[in-house]
Order: C-alpha cells, then sequence, then structure tokens
C-alpha cells in the first residue's frame, strides 16, 4: 500500500514543485533547470559508473562484503542516474544525494549489516582436491 501511495504523490508533488518554481523563475528558466540536471546528472553518472566498474573488476572475490559494497555502489549510481534523468526536483534531490559516496555508503552499511556472511564464511575456493 505504501509503494502505491508514493507512486501517486511523487508524481502529484512533482508538478506542484513544478508549477511553484516555476511562479518564482519563470517557466522556460523551469524547464531548463530540469533540462540541465539531465544532463548533469548523466555526465556525472558516466563518470562515476565507469570508476566503480574499474572497481568491481579489481577486487578480489575472496572478500564477499568488499564485492558486495562494490556492487551496492554501482547499483545506487544507476538508481541515481535514473532519478537525475527523471524530469523533477525530488526525483533530482534523492538522484543527488545517492550520488554521494558517503549517503550511498551509509545506505549499504544497513544493509550489508541485515545481511548474514554465514555462508560465505566456509566458502572456499581450494584447486588441489582430488577428483
Amino acid at each position: 500500500m505504501i509503494y502505491f501511495v508514493l507512486f501517486l504523490s511523487v508524481p502529484i508533488l512533482e508538478i506542484y514543485l513544478f508549477l511553484k518554481v516555476s511562479e518564482y523563475i519563470g517557466a522556460l528558466e523551469t524547464v531548463l533547470l530540469i533540462v540541465m540536471t539531465a544532463i548533469i546528472g548523466s555526465f556525472l553518472i558516466k563518470r562515476e559508473g565507469r570508476k566503480t566498474i574499474h572497481r568491481i573488476k579489481t577486487i578480489s572475490f575472496s572478500n564477499p562484503e568488499n564485492l558486495l559494497k562494490a556492487l551496492g555502489d554501482g547499483f545506487f549510481v544507476v538508481i541515481s542516474g535514473v532519478l537525475l534523468l527523471t524530469p523533477g526536483f525530488i526525483t533530482d534531490l534523492v538522484g543527488i544525494t545517492l550520488f554521494f559516496k558517503n549517503p550511498r555508503s551509509y545506505i549499504l552499511n544497513l544493509l550489508i549489516k541485515r545481511m548474514k556472511f554465514s555462508s560465505f564464511k566456509n566458502f572456499r575456493h581450494d584447486h588441489s582436491t582430488e577428483d
């Protein structure tokens, strides 16, 4: 039910904010601001995405927590990009927040603490086993 309410309320709030902002700065300026955030967002996400992909490639698979953090960073960068490309001030605010490393790390640490790594702790890849 909460997702349904969010699904309906976010676009309504975005339209309301479009109208309020356009009252203060003008309609054309509001549209240009939305387009500008999308362009800047796509540039930043492309750059950050490349860094994240490089980090995932260089991570050791022996530490699943580091791998999850790198994958989580990548996931949140993608979500950030989608939100920055979506027209709206609320989505831009959330997208910019997720773009920065500190909020992403905070959310990832909360999620990782909820996960249990007991199944990974006993997993070892040993090539010297007999067939």
